[in-house]
């Protein structure tokens, strides 16, 4: 592409890693011509992500590709492995640099491997009639693109005159021959030499040519000056646990100022076990003394052990484990409590502001303004949901790691790597921040057991005490294996964390399904993100270019009744019932459950409407026999 400004076209960042992926196709409208793109030039390393997360997130994908020529460059791909990148601009280039001639009595055949070959006033070299581009394309699955020009010339006379002969409709059936001898010297398909599984003549406006490979992680940054020491192994995951138990003094502390600070355990365990533990941490009070720390928290919660942590595990996953707890903790904590530390700490970074629903039904213009809100906490109760928060400012982390052609089944092709910028020996991945909006809904965590146990999925000795908020809180992060939800193609085989997790993608399914109806945005536009070790779920505005929605606060705020409303008659009925709802595999379907991939954590697997709203031997969630702990005062929420 030229570098006169002329033949510049504005584009958002979110578009650019969505549609404009180096070595893509676009059509360059104010010529009218295609383009591909560069290989990536002009961007900015991006620093201050958890790599090892990025990293992570990367893994857990790999497994959904055929990956037959690329298995090598994506195996144990780790931290030290990734570049993360910010676009800044992109060029193109002219392809396919084939083209022929308008005149149907000519049609002779130009092509070229670069640019500047091509005869430079557009007119034939033969009859000097203008030249148009052949745009066609062929592509493979192993990610292979060519263009559609002859691959042999005649056996006489080479590519000497060369002509296309349209004789079709169906560009399949044109053919290149030779003006000199009259001979077919080739058609516009070829074949791969790798795979011998080229698919075309393609258009190259086909989506088919290029498929970007993404994922959006949520991405809360850490705050103070030794964030960077954070440490990143289990002792994180323990200091979030004994935040999320209430354990921690975050009224004084932060939680990064918690991670970092050792803490005096010795000193804490010598004199607990003197005084007991309430008397302790009162006679350290009133010696102004705060002995609390990463050690004193991490012994505090030590004995919290989730399923996929104990026994003879790799270390692999133990680690997987617990970085997947602080995740979830972590972005749970700070996505519905804030930042506890001084707000002036935060200045211009990208963290979330929320605020719940208790905080707008106890405000009484809120509730003049909007009567209908007098139906929210009850409808809420009514499903189970324990406390429900709208986040502003809610941190995405967009992600761009590959990308594949030919077939949208990602087991059917291979994912290929971009071009590196700085030409290193590590795989580039690309990314964006976006601010979008969130409603986070806190399912209740009593019902949960009392479904849980109603299908016999737990004892009566398995049960927690219920009457005790931090128990119960306990006994979730110790039963799920969050590292069985890394791979959706793979089953679960930890019966609790199934059960779970299953039960709140399906509700978060049933919302997503019906939050478009309410704030007007596409489901397509919506993604979800599910927290089992909460439990809770997430729906967000995926927004695809850096600007505030506003649809999910006018959601939350003035059409919360009839959404969750909505959402319990979808998983009620299908309009293909009995079909779907008797379906073995799990009722849910693209006339319920199913929604856009992209939406969906799980690509739609671990879906079921009958653990929701049974009928059939299934005791469903939202059935009247399930009974939760969530107290009629919400001042107590």
């Amino acid at each position: 592409m030229s570098r006169n400004s002329e033949f510049e076209m504005e584009r958002g960042v979110a578009q650019i890693l969505n549609s404009y992926g180096a070595r893509n196709v676009f059509d360059f409208g104010q010529l009218g011509l295609t383009m591909q793109t560069n290989p990536w030039g002009r961007v900015e390393e991006i620093d201050d992500v958890d790599r090892e997360r990025v990293a992570k997130i990367i893994q857990s994908r790999i497994g959904r590709y055929r990956n037959r020529t690329t298995a090598d460059e994506w195996e144990n791909i780790s931290a030290d492995d990734i570049d993360l990148y910010r676009p800044l601009k992109i060029e193109g280039r002219l392809f396919p640099l084939v083209f022929y001639c308008e005149n149907k009595s000519c049609r002779k055949v130009h092509t070229a491997t670069e640019p500047g070959y091509l005869p430079s006033n557009g007119q034939c070299r033969a009859c000097g009639e203008s030249i148009t581009q052949l745009p066609f394309v062929n592509v493979c699955t192993c990610g292979r693109l060519e263009d559609a020009s002859p691959n042999r010339g005649c056996s006489q006379h080479g590519f000497d005159d060369i002509r296309l002969n349209k004789r079709a409709s169906e560009p399949a059936m044109w053919r290149y021959e030779c003006n000199k001898c009259g001979d077919t010297v080739d058609v516009l398909s070829s074949s791969c030499g790798v795979c011998n599984g080229m698919q075309g003549p393609l258009p190259t406006a086909s989506s088919r040519i290029f498929y970007s490979e993404k994922a959006v992680e949520v991405d809360i940054p850490y705050i103070g000056d030794q964030a960077e020491d954070i440490p990143k192994d289990e002792s994180w995951a323990h200091v979030l646990m004994a935040a999320h138990l209430g354990l921690a003094d975050l009224e004084s502390n932060t939680i990064e100022n918690l991670a970092t600070t050792e803490g005096m355990v010795d000193k804490y365990q010598k004199w607990v076990n003197r005084l007991g533990e309430e008397d302790a941490q009162e006679m350290f009070d009133d010696m102004d003394q705060d002995v609390h720390g990463r050690e004193t928290l991490v012994a505090e919660t030590e004995h919290i052990t989730p399923p996929d942590t104990e026994g003879d595990v790799e270390e692999g996953t133990r680690a997987l484990a617990y970085s997947n707890i602080a995740h979830q903790l972590f972005t749970f904590q700070r996505s519905t409590n804030g930042y506890e530390g001084d707000m002036d700490d935060l200045k211009d970074t990208r963290h979330p502001i929320p605020k719940s629903l208790s905080h707008f039904l106890q405000d009484s213009d809120f509730r003049e303004r909007h009567p209908q809100s007098g139906r929210y906490r009850p409808q809420l109760t009514a499903s189970h949901i324990r406390q429900a928060w709208i986040v502003d400012q809610f941190p995405l982390l967009n992600i761009l790691y590959g990308y594949t052609r030919a077939d949208s089944q990602s087991n059917k092709v291979d994912l290929r790597s971009f071009p590196h910028p700085r030409e290193r020996a590590t795989t580039p991945i690309f990314a964006d921040r976006t601010p979008s909006e969130a409603i986070i809904f806190e399912i209740d965590r009593t019902a949960i057991i009392n479904w849980l146990e109603a299908n016999n999925v737990i004892t009566a000795e398995q049960r927690p005490d219920t009457s005790d908020e931090a128990a119960l809180k306990e006994w979730f992060l110790n039963n799920i294996a969050t590292t069985e939800l890394d791979n959706p193609f793979t089953p679960i085989e930890h019966d609790i964390t199934r059960w779970v997790y299953r039960l709140l993608h399906s509700l978060s399914h049933c919302l997503l399904a019906r939050a478009g109806e309410q704030c007007g945005l596409a489901t397509s536009s919506l993604s979800e993100r599910i927290f089992p070790v909460i439990p809770a779920i997430a729906v967000y505005a995926a927004s695809t270019e850096n600007f505030a929605l506003g649809s999910m606060f006018t959601l939350f705020k003035t059409r919360l009744h009839p959404w969750v409303s909505d959402a319990r008659d979808l998983a009620d009925q299908c309009l293909i019932d009995a079909t779907c709802r008797e379906n073995p595999a799990g009722a849910a379907c693209d006339a319920c459950l199913h929604i856009e991939e992209t939406s969906c954590e799980a690509i739609n697997h671990h879906l079921d409407r009958r653990i929701v709203r049974s009928k059939s031997d299934i005791v469903g969630f939202w059935d009247e026999g399930i009974s939760n702990g969530i107290p009629d005062d919400i001042s107590q929420l």
